[in-house]
């Protein structure tokens, strides 16, 4: 009678039991699911009101899910943005080119990066960055992507004035070029002339001066004027002499019309002679390679740079010595003036700015050369120039006649 009376004793136990347990997991899954179900709208709250454009995308491309900025933005029912609806939305000059960056990334299945406009819901276009990844399932399967889009019509905007900016300063820099160049061309136009009227007219002048000296002195001598009133006029006959070659000199490095005639190599040679001659300081010139085949505004902007450097050496440096080096190296010519003077302080705004140093760098590269200047506090000076053996000023003036000087 025991036995009968406690097996179903022990059943209802166990069932009772069991169904506690099953009572307390069914409580524990609807909490779960009440708790994944918070958290997913809680994600999809945020996400819905987040200050960027959120998408996700089927594994045909086709768009499930945008949130409420991308309604917002486009001024468009969700309902016409899902799916392909918001191709319609893409200007039609970047359409192809976005679909051609978002289809190949879905069946490689890998991250993609697209700049792209789409119309805003005031009717403009703005410019959108676009950022997408893949995501896959808890199994592994691939299902979708997930992406953003950010509004970058600002940056671009900036980037646009800051291109606006570039091309209108590098206007600026090539119209100062051009500007550059006519003056140098029209400095050594207005160096000719004054060249010209130099040699033609102020030197045949003072030539016919000394030679009216010297018939004057002539006749003094035979009416017996005194020999002190004849040595003045000697003097002044010298004087004019002495002021006939200074003329002729200057005319010379006004329009150097021995390069024409000589070379660049020996217009050169002789110019660190009468330097030498005329302020005692050594002055070697040596050259190596050809330089006949240059063109006339590549040895002139060379012959130029020396003249400038040599004579800051014998008007500023103080220095004993000075070497000039000519060296072709196929269709460059390099030329290097050192000297070991007193150098040259280029913080000091006046000299950095000189205008014989400005012409002379103005001058290469307005031929497509360039040069460069070292220099110290009596650690002397070296200049040194590369011009192309063909270069050409980039603006030429018609009126420029070379060599006209005798």
């Amino acid at each position: 009678m025991t036995t009968i009376v406690g097996t179903p004793v022990a059943v209802l136990v166990t069932l009772v039991g069991t169904i506690v347990a099953l009572s307390v997991l069914l409580t524990r899954t609807v909490r779960a699911e009440r708790a994944l179900r918070a958290s997913e709208a809680r994600v999809r709250l945020v996400a819905d009101r987040a200050p960027v454009m959120i998408w996700t995308a089927r594994p045909d491309t086709t768009l499930d899910f945008l949130n409420h900025t991308c309604v917002e933005f486009t001024g468009r029912p969700l309902e016409q943005l899902l799916n392909e609806g918001w191709l319609d939305c893409v200007h039609p000059d970047d359409l192809d080119r976005c679909l051609n960056t978002y289809g190949p990334a879905f069946e490689a299945r890998t991250p993609f990066f697209m700049e792209y406009r789409v119309r805003h819901a005031d009717g403009s276009y703005r410019w959108l960055v676009a950022t997408g990844v893949p995501k896959y399932g808890a199994d592994g399967s691939f299902a979708g992507y997930i992406g953003c889009d950010v509004d970058i019509t600002e940056r671009r905007n900036a980037e646009d004035r800051n291109r606006e900016s570039q091309a209108a300063l590098e206007q600026s820099h090539q119209e100062t070029q051009h500007l550059a160049g006519r003056l140098i061309e029209a400095q050594d136009t207005e160096r000719a002339r004054i060249a010209r009227d130099l040699h033609d007219d102020v030197s045949q002048q003072l030539a016919g001066v000394s030679i009216a000296f010297s018939g004057l002195k002539q006749q003094l001598s035979e009416y017996g004027v005194r020999e002190e009133l004849q040595q003045e006029l000697v003097d002044l006959q010298q004087q004019t002499l002495t002021l006939a070659r200074v003329i002729r000199q200057l005319s010379h490095d006004l329009h150097p019309t021995v390069l024409r005639h000589l070379g660049l190599e020996r217009a050169l040679a002789s110019y660190c002679g009468e330097l030498q001659r005329s302020h005692g300081v050594v002055m070697r010139c040596d050259a190596e390679g050809d330089f006949t085949s240059m063109a006339p505004e590549a040895g002139l902007c060379m012959y130029r740079i020396a003249q400038e450097a040599l004579r800051n050496v014998v008007a500023h440096a103080g220095a004993s010595r000075a070497d000039v080096r000519l060296r072709r190296r196929d269709n460059d010519a390099e030329i290097t003036i050192t000297d070991d003077g007193r150098g040259l302080d280029l913080s000091n705004p006046e000299r950095r700015n000189g205008l014989g140093l400005v012409s002379i760098t103005e001058r290469a590269k307005l031929t497509g050369g360039t040069i460069s200047i070292e220099t110290g506090l009596h650690r002397g000076t070296r200049v040194h120039a590369t011009i192309p053996v063909h270069g050409r000023l980039k603006t030429r003036v018609d009126a420029v006649v070379e060599g006209q000087v005798a």
